[in-house]
Parts: structure tokens; C-alpha cells; sequence
């Protein structure tokens, strides 16, 4: 070929050509919508948060943030998709510590290994555990109730889920204590509030944020917090300890995010800053606190440390107290 023949309309197009063909440039992230795969049912604590979270990141980043109820099997479902999913930062886990600490303890089947298949995001807020009645109900006080959950008949319960700190804290009452305490699960801390509000269960032990509103309209009677202090979102409701005098069983309860083990450490990095930021908004803190969550804001590394430690408590209980799911 005589390069003189060449045309400059020709060597423009080689250029173009060779742009084409070559490695193509990464884009800004997040460059598409971002999916929060929540592992509870629509209308629990974990879901309020999420569609907070979702509401602000999209704001704040520029792209949207879009929350996905993944329920079922104790947050099991959602955490696997999410265990599961391109490591690119496109897709998050908002749930809670039955599925990163403790099923695990009590599934040798387990899909998926929470503390290497997954990794920690950010640790968002701590939630008390709430023992609720029906506002109809004939029980009038955490004494009552766990009297009348020694007769032969027992009493009912409802959980966000097997498998979740409720469960686990009912279960051990049922060995350390006597009491006859009929588990029923739901997929969800929204589902079981439901029941309980309508009646179709006796009680059930939720989270704070989806019973808090029934809980200052009357419609359900708080009768303890299962934690050491009371909570600043129920200061009246007491303690096990205070109402029973049992100070041998909790229900600790938090909830996080979580990404697919292997994302970008910028992209990882850049998402832990971002939900900082959300969290530590007064606003946010605000509208957090007031449906019953106690934000704490911990980062990656403070969320591992809690990961590891609580996941090594609860493999040594379930061993001791040979506990199965139901």
C-alpha cells in the first residue's frame, strides 16, 4: 500500500477502529442501579431502614438505590443471593445477625459461609426485642404471661423467624425455665406484627421499629425488653431482669450491611464512607430512632469484630444447650 494514498478521513477511521476494539475505560461507580437485597419481609425494622438507607444513598450518589425483599428461612435467602452475586458493589445485603452469626451455628447446610462469602459492610443500628400482647389480651404484665406459659397448654409466640435471637432466647427459656413457649415463625418482623396487632396469635417477641407504633396507639401492651437496660425508645416497658428477675437470657439484635466477598477496595470503601455519612446525618439518626432503632454506626472492621465474636458465642451455646431449630 503507498502510504501517501492513505486519506486523512482514513487514518481518522483506523483511530476510531482501534477505540473500539480496545480495552474499554471503567466507568464512574455506581454507573447503573444499585440493589439492596433486604432478607426480611416488607414492614419490619430491617425493611424501614433499608428504604431510609435507599432514599438517601440515591440522593447522595447520584444513581438509584433500590430495595428487594428477599424473606424466608431466617434471612438464609437473601444472604445466599447476595453470598452469591457479581462482586462489583451492585448489589448489598441490609439484614440483620440471624443469618451472619447464628444459622450457621445450627445449619451444617448452610449455602453459604457468612464470614468468608460475605463481607462486612457497615454494622447500622442495634434494636431491642420487644414481648408483645394483643391490646385484647387478659395478660397484664411479664409475670402473667410467663406463669401462664407453664401450664400444660403453654402459650404462643411469634418470631421474625427461626433461627433469630428471639428464637433462640424463648427456646433457652423454655430449658433453663419451665416455661411451655409455643414457637411460630414469620418471615419477617412486619408479618408477625400483623398477627399479633389482629389477634391471630397470642404474643410475639419483634423487634422495636414495626411494634413501636402499635405499642403507642394501644393496640399492643409491651410487657419487657429482653435486653440488660431499658430502651430509650420504651423507657416504661422493663427489663426480664426487672419484671422477672431472670438475667440469663437477651436477644441481641442488630442490623447491617453486608457486600459479596471480592468488591473493588475503592468500591468498598467508597459504599462504607457513603452509608457513614447517611447514618450520621441528624435526620436520619432522628427518623432511625424515632421507629426504634438505636443507630451506632459501626465501620467494616468494628462490624467483623462483632461478626467474629458473636458467631464464635453462639456455635459454643448451641453446642452446650443442643439446640435445633424447630
Amino acid at each position: 500500500m503507498n502510504l501517501k494514498n492513505i486519506s486523512r478521513r482514513q487514518v481518522i477511521g483506523a483511530a476510531a477502529g482501534l477505540c473500539l476494539t480496545g480495552p474499554v475505560l471503567a466507568q464512574p461507580y455506581p454507573s447503573k442501579p444499585v440493589r439492596l437485597i433486604v432478607s426480611f419481609a416488607a414492614g419490619g425494622g430491617v425493611d424501614m431502614m433499608a428504604r431510609v438507607l435507599a432514599d438517601r444513598l440515591t440522593r447522595q450518589m447520584g444513581q438509584s438505590f433500590v430495595v428487594e425483599n428477599r424473606p424466608g428461612a431466617s434471612g438464609i435467602i437473601g444472604a445466599d443471593a447476595v453470598a452469591k452475586s457479581p462482586a462489583d458493589g451492585y448489589t448489598i445485603l441490609v439484614g440483620g445477625n440471624p443469618e451472619l452469626t447464628f444459622v450457621q451455628a445450627v445449619n451444617p447446610k448452610l449455602p453459604y459461609n457468612p464470614l468468608k462469602d460475605l463481607a462486612p459492610l457497615v454494622l447500622a443500628a442495634r434494636v431491642p426485642a420487644v414481648l408483645v400482647v394483643p391490646a385484647s389480651s387478659s395478660i397484664r404484665t411479664a409475670a402473667e404471661y410467663f406463669e401462664r406459659s407453664r401450664s400444660t397448654r403453654g402459650i404462643v409466640y411469634g418470631t421474625p423467624g427461626r433461627g433469630t435471637p428471639m428464637h433462640l432466647a424463648f427456646d433457652l427459656m423454655n430449658y433453663k425455665h419451665g416455661t411451655n413457649l409455643i414457637h411460630v415463625p414469620y418471615k419477617g418482623g412486619g408479618p408477625a406484627t400483623a398477627d399479633v396487632v389482629a389477634g391471630q396469635i397470642e404474643s410475639a417477641v419483634i423487634n422495636a421499629p414495626p411494634v413501636v407504633p402499635h405499642i403507642r396507639s394501644g393496640k399492643l401492651r409491651a410487657l419487657v425488653v429482653l435486653q440488660n437496660e431499658r430502651s430509650a425508645q420504651l423507657p416504661d416497658v422493663p427489663t426480664l431482669k426487672e419484671a422477672t428477675g431472670v438475667d440469663d437470657l437477651e436477644a441481641p439484635s442488630w442490623f447491617s450491611l453486608a457486600l459479596p466477598s471480592g468488591v473493588p477496595a475503592n468500591i468498598h470503601k467508597r459504599l462504607e464512607t457513603e452509608v457513614l455519612k447517611v447514618l450520621n446525618d441528624v435526620e436520619v439518626k432522628a427518623s432511625l430512632s424515632k421507629a426504634g432503632l438505636d443507630v451506632v454506626a459501626l465501620n467494616s472492621a468494628q462490624m467483623g469484630k462483632v461478626m467474629i465474636d458473636e458467631a464464635a458465642y453462639n456455635a459454643a451455646a448451641v453446642k452446650r444447650l443442643n439446640f435445633k431449630l424447630d
